[in-house]
């Protein structure tokens, strides 16, 4: 655990799909744009520490929003003097294995808060603060260039004073969470997330994927959307990877929402394995079903001997299959 924050995002190599990972919303008409957001949450951690080496602090730490692949996020708690146990409050950013914390008047503390939970405070409010009332930083260890790793350390500053902040040690169990959210957004700027993770009955296998501040190997990005009598269809690319391209697949997800976006439907269709099986669009189908592909398994692993094994169509974000092949659900 000393070394948690040391260890930081796995750099995963992704083999996504055509679209998949573009974060650009895709607009379904001049009311409604939908996108898929990813980010890690972090449980409250506990930690312990000493200011000016006197003074011994616990901090209940909540790392949230950090954003896959970039290493961004933001801390919320609250730290208190042993000898008093009185908790004060404190937000701040998280930036590749640095952390800020301040100490604000409540007002702002507040209004910080607020913007947190509604998902649309800005990394930008912690640069050059002023007007604090205490300030945290802390640096994780790293390895000098004689070879030496540095011990943890950090400093608290008010107004004219600074101290160091030592002995400073993780205490609580970290539980990273990987989120995937379709964000809604309509024309008055009303925002609906919805957890694409249940949705897609992916969040057994990919909501926890490690100890670590790891970003799940999963891609997902929305490729088409329909409105429809009902509500709507979304069309979702997915890739999915491992550390051997046996497990690499990719393809859709294919979902329909009501008018509420509660899912009514979904379903999952692999169109890709890693060295074995793709899809190719069908530039001589001129029928009015959509866009037709074929799946065809052997085009990398024995390309004298491709074979054409299923077909679909693409139209109005949905999927509709044509000839059905092995293992097509993910």
């Amino acid at each position: 655990m000393k070394q948690l924050l040391a260890i930081l995002l796995v750099f995963l190599t992704l083999m996504a799909p055509p679209g998949a990972g573009d974060i650009s919303p895709v607009r379904a008409d001049e009311n409604i744009t939908m996108r898929v957001d990813s980010f890690v949450a972090v449980k409250q951690s506990t930690v312990t520490a000493r200011i000016a080496d006197a003074y011994p602090i616990t901090m209940g730490l909540k790392f949230e929003e950090i954003q896959c692949y970039r290493d961004l996020g933001f801390v919320s708690g609250w730290y208190v003097y042993d000898k008093y146990q009185k908790k004060i409050p404190v937000i701040g950013q998280y930036h590749h294995g640095f952390f800020q914390l301040f100490k604000f008047a409540p007002k702002r503390h507040a209004r910080l808060m607020r913007a947190l939970h509604d998902k649309t405070l800005k990394l930008d409010e912690f640069e050059n603060v002023q007007h604090y009332l205490e300030w945290f930083e802390v640096i994780h260890p790293w390895t000098a260039p004689d070879g030496l790793v540095t011990a943890r350390e950090g400093s608290w500053r008010s107004g004219d004073k600074r101290l160091s902040i030592t002995a400073f040690e993780w205490r609580g169990m970290f539980e990273p969470q990987n989120n995937f959210q379709l964000v809604i957004e309509s024309a008055a700027r009303e925002l609906h997330r919805l957890d694409l993770l249940d949705a897609v009955g992916q969040a057994g296998e990919y909501r926890v994927t490690s100890g670590n501040f790891a970003c799940a190997s999963l891609m997902l990005a929305v490729n088409q959307i329909a409105r429809t009598d009902t509500g709507w269809n979304v069309l979702i690319d997915f890739s999915r990877t491992s550390r051997r391209c046996a497990g690499d697949n990719s393809g859709y997800f294919a979902l329909q929402l009501d008018h509420n976006y509660q899912v009514i439907n979904s379903q999952g269709y692999v169109t890709y394995l890693c060295d074995k099986r793709g899809k190719f669009l069908d530039r001589g189908y001129a029928g009015d079903r959509g866009q037709r592909y074929t799946v065809v398994e052997g085009h990398h692993e024995t390309p004298d001997d491709r074979r054409v094994i299923g077909a679909f169509f693409i139209n109005d974000a949905t999927i509709s299959v044509e000839t059905p092949w092995p293992d097509m659900a993910p």
